[in-house]
């Protein structure tokens, strides 16, 4: 197996990707409820960092809550899901950075809050204490990083009829699993309130939101669905791993899996976590 790389992202990078985020960014928004955190005070004058941003989704819903003289700046290691600059609202501007790498000195202690989402997929078990405090320096004084992550590998089929079992979707899982784990993707994410205080941040607070809401089932049934064939995905072109089926196959998995919850009634469930913190 080839060497996994500091902050690889395991996920692919393209349209159909673009839409998975965007679902699942709605489905996960309505069980959390909020964009940020009740102990966050807003400002007419907030300096915001999305890192990780992705399409920019957070950021532009962000934009729509705020007053326009609130300065919001998306990083991701890659540009090839921003969306196109006419499409933005002039106070939103994207950036390319590597979380785990030195942040420009222009950007360092600029920041209200540094909001950050679903590294699970892109930082091995080693990398979050280095992660949160590069992150930390980007905040001013009294800033907050909010931290938005689940544990992927701990997801769960759960619904089923007496009897039966979603055999697809629980071989869907167990492979994604085995795959995340020979990989480093499974981190603790119950410690980061931990990390958040080992690091020097105070105020720390962790909620922990069950996504077992009915109305968006469906929506994360598809999410988790698309998301193991994504990274299963990813993982073969990257990595020797033998157990990946074909990119024919995973579409086929990914059906499969569909169709058991169709059958059955059942669905996929897990934890997101939302911790914050604030900067001495």
């Amino acid at each position: 197996m080839s060497e996994v790389q500091r902050g690889e992202y395991l996920l692919v990078r393209n349209i159909a990707e673009s839409e998975r985020l965007e679902r699942q960014y709605k489905a996960w928004q309505a069980n959390i409820g909020y964009l940020l955190h009740p102990s966050i005070k807003q400002h007419d004058r907030m300096r915001i960092a999305d890192v990780g941003t992705g399409t920019g989704i957070w950021l532009r819903d962000l934009a729509s809550v705020l007053p326009t003289t609130c300065q919001l700046d998306g990083f991701d290691l890659s540009g090839v899901m921003f969306p196109p600059k006419d499409t933005l609202p002039e106070n939103i501007t994207f950036h390319l950075q590597n979380l785990l790498e030195p942040f420009p000195e222009e950007y360092l202690g600029e920041y209200d809050v540094v909001n950050v989402r679903i590294m699970v997929v892109a930082l091995s078990h080693d990398e979050w204490e280095p992660a949160v405090r590069n992150l930390m320096t980007l905040l001013k004084p009294g800033g907050y990083l909010q931290w938005v992550d689940c544990a992927a590998h701990e997801c769960v089929v759960k619904g089923e009829p007496e009897g039966k079992q979603a055999t697809n979707a629980r071989h869907g899982l167990d492979l994604f699993r085995r795959t995340l784990i020979s990989l480093g993707k499974t981190p603790n994410v119950a410690a980061l309130r931990g990390t958040f205080q080992n690091s020097g941040l105070e105020s720390c607070e962790e909620r922990i939101y069950t996504l077992d809401n009915p109305d968006t089932r469906e929506d994360i049934n598809l999410t988790v669905a698309v998301v193991i064939q994504h990274v299963l995905t990813a993982a073969s072109k990257t990595h020797k791993l033998d157990e990946i089926p074909s990119v024919d196959q995973l579409t086929t998995l990914r059906e499969a899996m569909l169709s058991d919850f169709h059958s059955l009634g059942c669905y996929f469930c897990f934890d997101v976590y939302v911790v914050v913190g604030r900067k001495p």
